[in-house]
């Protein structure tokens, strides 16, 4: 299948360790940034002012919203809604929902190929997020849908790329329009079926493919040509690379395999080189060139990676003994001096953490069992 050809945007020292009060009045100054964190829980998106730590705004948006893509002049925030095959589009400024864009087509059969009669009789094929009809006390299954996931945004902010846990293929958005203009095919590589993350690096795709949790059996990074779609090969990684981060600087894309307990870095020949040991990676964020944070899920703590040495630092995330459960994913105030961190256990916090001490200087209570982050520069609320 030819698509047009055009670039993609990437995700757009070891830091020292510190017990820091949650909240405490001397909580270094924060930038007037505007934060948005999914709350998968909820079916919500929140809107937070930075310098504050006030709530702006809670955007119903449909079911399990998990990450985040922001266009490139930050007006607009895009969230992938897992749970109602849709992808929402919210106005920054105003922190309202725009429209939802379905990122594959209402089925009009089953897997047996009977007719779904439902989506015939109440007109499905029109809707544009499958919320429309399945939300709670609706249309069950409560969750619908191919479970969209990653996303990744055109550099000139004309086109979304989606990837889906149960859809062999990417979905490429037209954001003029909100159509599916094209699909680019995913095949499986052995057990990895799942595409779980994007980055892109020169103009080629690279997508994280996963066989269905719990596994161990390997995973892969499948190298796609965006001007054509086509296929280039595929990198061997763990059984769950669940994110990855590009590095245009370095020309290298890092995976961080959550069930090995490493981040990688894989270079433009596909060269793997260990870069650090991280408790359980799941989002990763870049600090500045050459150092990154980690957020470490399952063992409550968050890792500063030093790629250029492959050397790690980590340090507990906790407040008065109690750990903070379950970080997700980070994003760094425009001031470059702090980093809001999402805690996503089903008691939820989003923690302003000092980048020169470790410390935790704020917290904010949000929405248990949230997931991603994105953050817009200096947007008053």
């Amino acid at each position: 299948m030819a698509l047009v050809a055009w670039l993609i945007a990437g995700c757009g020292g070891l830091g020292p360790t510190g017990d820091g009060a949650a909240g405490t009045p001397d909580a270094a100054p924060a930038a007037h940034d505007r934060i948005f964190v999914s709350q998968a829980g909820s079916a919500t998106i929140l809107a937070i002012d930075g310098a504050t730590g006030a709530i702006d705004a809670r955007i119903e948006v449909g079911l399990l919203p998990h990450n985040l893509a922001v266009s490139p002049d930050g007006t607009t925030l895009y969230a992938a809604l897992a749970g109602s095959q849709a992808v929402a589009e919210i106005d920054v400024a105003t922190a309202r929902l725009r429209r939802t864009m379905l990122t594959a087509p209402v089925p009009a059969n089953r897997a047996d190929g009977t007719v779904i009669q439902a989506h015939v009789d109440q007109g499905a094929f029109a809707h544009t997020t499958c919320y429309d009809c399945h939300r709670p006390g609706g249309a069950e299954p409560r969750y619908a849908g191919d479970r969209p996931f990653g996303l990744l945004m055109s550099s000139d902010g004309g086109r979304l790329l989606v990837s889906h846990l149960r859809r062999a293929e990417i979905a490429v958005l037209d954001l003029a329009t909100g159509d599916l203009e094209a699909a680019i095919p995913v095949a499986p590589a052995g057990s990895a079926h799942e595409a779980v993350a994007m980055a892109e690096l020169d103009g080629e795709l690279w997508v994280a493919l996963r066989p269905t949790q719990p596994s161990t059996l390997p995973g892969a990074l499948r190298r796609i040509e965006l001007a054509t779609g086509r296929p280039l090969g595929d990198v061997a990684t763990g059984a769950d690379p669940v994110s990855l981060l590009a590095l245009p600087e370095r020309g290298s894309v890092v995976v961080a395999n959550f069930e090995t307990d490493t981040l990688v870095e894989h270079t433009r020949d596909g060269a793997a080189i260990a870069r650090g040991a991280a408790p359980g990676p799941l989002g990763v964020t870049q600090l500045s060139p050459g150092q990154l944070l980690a957020l470490d899920y399952y063992s409550n703590s968050i890792s500063f990676v030093d790629l250029d040495a492959g050397a790690s630092r980590t340090v507990a995330l906790d407040r008065g003994g109690a750990p903070y459960a379950n970080p997700t994913h980070a994003a760094v105030s425009s001031d470059r001096r702090t980093a809001w961190i999402v805690i996503g256990s089903t008691d939820g916090h989003l923690l302003q953490l000092d980048l020169a001490t470790a410390q935790v200087v704020r917290d904010i209570p949000i929405d248990g069992l949230s997931f991603g982050i994105a953050l817009v520069p200096r947007v008053s609320p």
